[in-house]
């Protein structure tokens, strides 16, 4: 049977299903929904700024590549490093001076910016303005991006940032630019021309970005930063993890985790080269606004609930007060009486509980004299109670006469019942053997199965070397009404009752089994006496239990468990008897005749 629960309890359950659980869910949608709109807003004009910035870059590249193509194919150029190359003493020294001229007319631009420029020849001269290289030519000529700029000529190789190139610079990291003349026809031909300037070209185009939140980076394709807006040294590695995400397209975003902190990263591909602007923004940053909107959200959620809650429980408990007094009625307080509070409906309700209580309170009244009368019939009767001879002597008259008539079941159902009468009135002696009980049993089931009109199977299982063993009597006969009364009576299936009597530690144990409706699980294990178990003629299971222990003590007794399954299964455990004491084997095999 399901539990039933109270009605406050059930509409306050509805309030927090129909009203606090969607406040609940609809808040965290719309937070959710902000969140995410939030977060592709700041990516959007993250990524926005990355190609701004990447295109900024480039411009800035291509400026300084068309400044060094401008310069080395200035035919003025050409002339003053053929002469520099091919003269000597004052002519050459000239010819120095107006090359340094011509150089500078380009540089006044950007100034301070570059820091040398290489003329390599193919004969292995090299001349340098400003800053000499580092390395020698041998070495310079090894690197790939010589064979490609010479497979180019005419065109600025960008070399990006070129690490120890040339003497006396205060960083290792510097830009570089290659380029290879075309059309020079002297004997020593001019190679390569190789423009080397400042790396930090590019740090005012990342410092203009008036976003102090972010940092930006550019960085090549093996992660080294090449410029920032924040003081970093060039040539250190961004975090791995940005490095395992950027260049898998020209541009993206994604959230990582950098030094367990939470970022948005923006990246944007800088054209012509494999250079990437990286743009990194804390995420609490970006969630500032959503911290404050959330908050205020559940705060007034919170409000609204509680607010809605407190309204609501206050009707609720003026609807389920009344019913409440009502209740104590029903519990057995008659004199309670409805107040008089609530709705015209359950005043109405009150009126009409008060007048059945007052008929309830007359009936029981009523019933009480009913029973004192009874009982005094009853004590009556017992005194002319028909001698026990003479019942089962008038028994066995029956039994004849059916014999006589040929009535088998009324002669066979009659001296079942003598047997088990006869059993019962048996004066003297507590004990029995077990093969006597059984006996007695089997009488017990027969006059069952006549008076229910259906067959029971009953299976023994007994040891034996056990039937001479003493037990009390009628020990078994109350569990097995039980389980034929309260286990099979009601269900439509073959009922089976199995009786297992074997011996376990010195103890005797009794199992009877079925597999009827079986018992609830709290009766099974009830122990309070007040509690009425399933009674057999005044002699209840709990009557056998306290039987048990009257005689041989609290460890002996009966104890109950589901039968699976199916059924209920009670244990009894007794003593082992063998030879019984003379008081209670006293006069127990003399029977009434």
């Amino acid at each position: 049977m399901h539990k039933k629960l109270r009605m406050s309890t059930i509409l306050r359950s509805f309030i927090i299903l129909v009203v606090i659980v969607p406040v609940i869910l609809i808040c965290t949608f719309i937070l959710n929904i902000y969140e995410r709109d939030i977060l592709q807003q700041n990516t959007g004009r993250s990524l926005q700024t990355s190609q701004a910035v990447a295109y900024s870059v480039s411009q800035e590249i291509n400026r300084m590549e068309g400044l060094f193509a401008s310069i080395s194919l200035d035919q003025d150029v050409k002339l003053a490093i053929s002469d520099v190359h091919n003269k000597s003493g004052f002519e050459k020294q000239l010819a120095n001076n107006k090359l340094e001229v011509v150089i500078e007319k380009y540089t006044a631009s950007v100034s301070g910016r570059v820091l040398s420029v290489n003329f390599l020849f193919d004969n292995g001269v090299t001349y340098s303005y400003l800053k000499n290289l580092m390395n020698e030519q041998t070495l310079i000529r090894q690197q790939a991006w010589y064979s490609e700029t010479l497979r180019t000529p005419d065109i600025a190789n960008f070399l990006g940032m070129l690490p120890n190139a040339i003497y006396g610079n205060y960083s290792p990291y510097m830009m570089a630019t290659a380029f290879s003349p075309s059309d020079t026809n002297q004997m020593n031909k001019l190679e390569m021309i190789l423009f080397t300037f400042e790396s930090g070209t590019f740090d005012p185009i990342l410092q203009s970005r008036d976003n102090s939140e972010s940092v930006l980076h550019i960085v090549n394709e093996n992660g080294e930063i090449i410029a920032s807006n924040t003081i970093t040294t060039r040539g250190n590695l961004i975090p791995y993890k940005l490095r395992t995400e950027i260049g898998r397209d020209v541009k993206g975003s994604f959230i990582g985790d950098i030094e367990n902190s939470k970022e948005l990263m923006t990246y944007a591909k800088v054209k012509n080269t494999n250079w990437y602007i990286v743009q990194i923004i804390p995420y609490s940053d970006l969630m500032g606004n959503y911290r404050n909107v959330n908050s205020i959200v559940w705060i007034l959620a919170i409000l609204i609930i509680s607010s809605f809650v407190l309204i609501s429980f206050y009707f609720v408990s003026i609807v389920t007060k009344p019913i409440r007094e009502l209740v104590r009625v029903t519990e057995g307080d008659l004199k309670s009486r409805y107040t008089g509070s609530g709705s015209l409906e359950m005043v109405s309700l009150g009126q009409s509980f008060n007048l059945m209580t007052d008929q309830v309170q007359e009936l029981i009244d009523q019933h009480k004299r009913q029973e004192v009368e009874k009982r005094k019939a009853e004590f009556a009767a017992l005194q002319s109670q028909i001698n026990p001879h003479f019942l089962i002597n008038t028994l066995n008259t029956i039994k004849y006469m059916a014999l006589i008539s040929k009535a088998d079941n009324i002669r066979n159902m009659t001296h079942a019942l003598t047997n088990l009468l006869a059993s019962s009135f048996n004066r003297g002696g507590l004990l029995t053997t077990i093969a006597e009980e059984v006996e007695h049993l089997k009488h017990y089931l027969y006059i069952m199965e006549i008076r229910f009109g259906r067959p029971i199977q009953l299976e023994w299982d007994i040891d034996s070397e056990l039937s001479k063993h003493y037990l009390l009597k009628l020990l078994i006969q109350p569990i097995l009404e039980n389980s034929i009364i309260h286990g099979l009576k009601e269900v439509n299936y073959p009922g089976r009752i199995d009786i297992i009597i074997k011996t376990e530690e010195e103890d005797l144990i009794i199992t009877i089994s079925d597999n009827g409706a079986g018992m609830p699980e709290d009766a099974m294990t009830e122990s309070d006496d007040s509690t009425p178990i399933y009674k057999f003629s005044g002699m209840g299971n709990r009557n056998v239990h306290r039987r048990i222990q009257l005689h041989y003590g609290e460890r002996y007794g009966l104890q109950y468990e589901p039968n699976y399954p199916q059924g209920t299964k009670v244990r009894i455990r007794l003593p082992l008897i063998i030879v019984p004491d003379d008081e209670e084997l006293a006069n127990n095999t003399r029977e009434i005749s």
